[in-house]
């Protein structure tokens, strides 16, 4: 691979719990279509990616390629499908183990929506400082709450932001943090915290996009249906 190369790992090992429904989220409908393949596609099309590494459960390997894969309307570039871990670290490890490219984003498969725009700026700000994520301000009060209930604390929302994926990072660099971490029983809620405690890299954060929702609870799926129907998600 080429020094520009990118490799996509989009995580879709998890259950889904909070969907509340047998089959795991990234399977469910979406427009038509299983809600994990708009995510394969956007990075089929984005043209840096040579790779992608789909993430999953061992035991889903049938149902990706019979019903994702086949419902994709572009052709996938090299295709990796590897077995996911317990937790979503895990999963992302096992990911980036498997990942040939120099550079690599990892992406949250139920994250449907995410623009070829974004993929390319991650990676051109991850390109000039080893790591970079998407990120949203935050437009609501934020209150710690104790083990009662109340509100103990009201946290200052200023250069507050909400992480999105995918995050893009110099694979070597991602991998030995993700190693560490491992190593010291150590667990991050992303790859940005991951490299900033093992490797000492601070991601740049890059502006992300609301419509790059995380589809979590039956309520996201509804909006997530709703925008696609409203011809209001831009992909390109």
């Amino acid at each position: 691979m080429g020094l520009r190369a990118l490799s996509a790992v989009v995580l879709a090992a998890g259950r889904g719990r909070r969907m509340e429904h047998p089959v795991p989220k990234v399977y469910l409908p979406l427009g038509g279509r299983p809600l994990l393949s708009y995510a394969l596609e956007a990075f089929a099309r984005c043209e840096p990616v040579e790779e992608i590494v789909v993430v999953i459960r061992p035991e889903d390997e049938g149902r990706l390629r019979s019903e994702v894969l086949d419902a994709l309307p572009v052709a996938l570039k090299t295709l990796k499908v590897v077995p996911g871990g317990e937790r979503r670290q895990d999963s992302a490890r096992a990911g980036v183990r498997a990942a040939r490219g120099p550079w690599v984003a990892v992406h949250d498969g139920a994250r449907p929506f995410v623009s070829l725009g974004l993929i390319e700026a991650l990676f051109e700000a991850a390109r000039a400082h080893r790591a970079a994520i998407p990120v949203l301000p935050l437009h609501e009060s934020v209150h710690a709450l104790d083990e009662e209930g109340f509100v103990a604390r009201t946290l200052e929302r200023a250069g507050l932001h909400l992480a999105q994926t995918p995050q893009c990072f110099e694979r070597l660099l991602l991998e030995r943090a993700l190693e560490k971490a491992e190593e010291r029983g150590l667990a991050f809620t992303d790859e940005a915290a991951a490299v900033f405690a093992m490797e000492g890299v601070r991601a740049v954060a890059v502006p992300g996009e609301p419509q790059n929702l995380k589809v979590t609870t039956p309520w996201d799926l509804r909006l997530a249906e709703a925008l696609l129907k409203a011809g209001l998600v831009r992909f390109g």
